[in-house]
């Protein structure tokens, strides 16, 4: 079983630099939903790595999938080099205070 990787050019890079050979380049989401079909029949893949911000454009896409295919193999959405997550440091200490998020957006 194998991992494979689709995203941005330095999304891939990043990845094959940790050993991961399968990848697949796609500069926008319709492209990747291209490459996301030819993966969906492969028979030896365990893990998607998919980029978080393209994976939104074609959501509806993703969601059909997992219910045709059910949860293997595994999609997982990572945020990329135009996404930064940041989380506010209030938010954190609120949280961490009463052990729930209450400002949940």
């Amino acid at each position: 079983m194998k991992i494979v990787v689709v995203g941005d050019r330095d999304m891939i890079n990043g990845f094959q630099l940790a050993g991961i050979k399968d990848s697949y380049e796609a500069e926008d989401p319709w492209k990747m939903k291209e490459i996301l079909n030819e993966i969906k029949y492969m028979k030896d893949v365990a893990i998607v790595i998919i980029s978080r911000r393209m994976a939104r454009e074609i959501r509806d896409y993703i969601n059909e999938w997992k219910k045709e295919k059910g949860i293997y193999p595994i999609i997982l959405e990572i945020p990329d080099k135009k996404e930064v997550e940041v989380e506010d440091p209030m938010r954190s200490l609120v949280k961490r205070a009463i052990g729930i998020d209450i400002l949940k957006r």
